[in-house]
């Protein structure tokens, strides 16, 4: 009897130890919520679990920051250094359209299907566990009572030769104790027949089981002679030596055969792995090379309330931020909310050079005060505060601008490439007044108090030896464009002839010059070409300060 507990209770183990499947658990954490009001969560979802919808929104906001990186590099292939632009995508037909929605409806429709069939498989393999784990439960009950009644019935025989013993030489049993005794072997009886009932049912699950288990075989078998394999010989993984396909000698394929089959193609994995490893490798090389050539590289995306905020890197040194609003009137469902450089924008004017020990004269010391009694215009341009610093205006304009384009696209690009203009403009502004102070005695003013549409006009007041004094009108886009810069007021002193003054700026508005040191240079080597083929005299005045050339 005990030999046969023993088995019993090694058997119960062996089901005890069985689990289910972790891709059937049902966690308390992945489990649908219940709300206030009782209801599950999943309804509020379309029936989907609120798990999968969390994990679809965030594969979403990654696909729409991946699609919106691959067309901003896509754009970019097209920039024109020259022109400063780039190309305009094809836009969208109904045919498009129409084509997407379909696609759209197809794929959706496949999708709730397979989830269908999926949770019907996995509620079915869920049910069935079920009933395993209570017919499981009830069978070591009945084993635990087992051992008790042993355990009782040995302390019963214990203690009655014990009083045997004691008691030698006594009276015989009483009679109301021999029909006790009947009454729990009778009782005993019941007992052994009910938990025979109950092993006979275990068994017949245990049989269910074998063929559960020689069903899935055969079928395993079945796929694997539908693509020109042998059958496996399952005798190394059961223990089972009596095992079907053993019989068969060379035409089944051993456990061991299809291990080394797994490593191959593992080893094939690893392979694959490896080159797309070096593809990828290959074309983030090609991506830094692109944003290097464009001046543009993304830093950085990140969600935002209903949008997202994309950060980019400008010509090396200038970080812009682009915040995305969704909107249901835009093309693409998105428009850009906002933009601005986190980075300094304002550069400080370029001082006057220091030459012996004292600074380059200001046209408004000196010589040129006499100009500014005797001119009229320049004593206006002498009189306003000179300018202290040059910085990029906010971009609120070219936000209000990408609203009236098509898409977010469209108004990404469009502020991107305005915004790097503008930031070119100001660099390039900087280097060109360091370079005229340098060279001439100049003095920067401001023509407008607030730069609108990319930058100010200034205005720049230069004196010449050759008695010349110079104001010039820098516009918006100066020195990136050719005419940019052109000559408002030209004044010479002690004798210079009001004719010859305006053949000079005659000549320096057909020259279109791009900056002002341009200008400079030219009517510099103009009055040099006048002087010796036209024979024009250069009045004699006294030498103005002037920096080095």
């Amino acid at each position: 009897m005990a030999s046969e507990l023993a088995l019993l209770r090694g058997a119960v183990q062996d089901l005890q130890s069985a689990e289910l499947p972790a891709a059937y658990r049902l966690d308390k954490e992945n489990a649908p919520n219940r709300g206030a009001n009782g209801e599950n969560d999943a309804t509020k979802t379309n029936g989907c679990d609120p798990a999968l919808v969390r994990r679809y929104k965030a594969l979403r906001d990654t696909y729409i920051q991946q699609r919106t990186f691959d067309a901003f590099l896509q754009s970019l292939q097209g920039y024109d250094p020259a022109t400063n632009e780039l190309p305009l995508p094809e836009p969208v037909t109904e045919a498009d359209k129409a084509a997407l929605q379909q696609r759209r409806e197809e794929v959706l429709a496949s999708v709730r299907g397979t989830m269908a069939e999926v949770t019907a498989g996995a509620d079915g393999v869920r049910a069935k566990w079920a009933q395993f784990d209570e017919k499981r439960e009830e069978l070591a009950r009945i084993v635990e009572g087992m051992e008790r009644d042993e355990r009782k019935r040995q302390l019963e025989g214990e203690a009655q030769e014990g009083a045997e013993m004691d008691d030698d030489g006594e009276e015989e049993i009483a009679e109301d104790d021999v029909a006790l005794e009947k009454e729990r072997l009778e009782e005993l009886r019941a007992r052994k027949a009910q938990l025979e009932e109950r092993l006979r049912g275990v068994r017949a699950e245990l049989v269910d089981v074998e063929d559960d288990c020689h069903r899935t075989k055969r079928a395993v078998n079945e796929v694997r002679a539908t693509s020109g394999r042998k059958p496996l010989d399952w005798r190394g993984l059961t223990g089972d030596g009596n095992e079907a396909g053993g019989e068969e000698g060379g035409n089944v394929e051993y456990l061991a055969t299809g291990a080394q089959e797994a490593e191959a193609e593992i080893a094939e994995l690893q392979g694959r792995a490896a080159g797309l490893k070096e593809s990828r490798e290959f074309y983030d090389g090609i991506r830094e090379l692109m944003e290097e050539l464009g001046g543009v590289k993304i830093l950085s995306s990140k969600t935002a309330d209903e949008g997202f905020v994309l950060t980019l890197m400008l010509l090396g040194s200038h970080v812009l931020e682009i915040a995305l609003d969704k909107s249901a009137t835009d093309k693409d469902g998105l428009r850009v909310r906002g933009a601005k450089l986190t980075t300094p924008t304002a550069f400080a004017v370029p001082a006057a050079s220091v030459e012996g020990g004292e600074a380059t004269a200001s046209p408004a010391e000196a010589t040129m005060h006499s100009l500014s009694l005797s001119n009229a215009s320049f004593s206006q341009i002498l009189a306003r505060k000179p300018s202290e610093t040059m910085a990029v205006p906010p971009l609120d304009d070219l936000v209000a601008w990408s609203h009236s384009l098509e898409s977010s696209s469209h108004g990404i690009r469009f502020v991107i490439v305005e915004t790097m203009a503008r930031l070119r403009t100001v660099v390039a502004r900087y280097g060109e007044l360091k370079a005229l102070r340098e060279r001439y005695a100049a003095q920067v003013y401001e023509v407008e108090k607030d730069a609108k549409f990319g930058g100010a006009e200034q205005e720049v007041v230069c004196s010449m030896n050759e008695g010349v004094a110079v104001a010039l009108r820098l516009g918006a886009d100066c020195p990136l464009i050719p005419g940019s810069v052109y000559v408002s007021e030209l004044f010479g002193v002690g004798g210079w002839e009001e004719a010859r003054l305006e053949e000079l700026k005659a000549s320096v508005a057909g020259k279109r010059c791009k900056g002002p040191v341009e200008v400079m240079g030219f009517i510099t080597e103009e009055i040099k070409r006048r002087s010796e083929v036209d024979g024009w005299v250069v009045p004699s005045t006294p030498t103005l300060p002037r920096g080095r050339r």
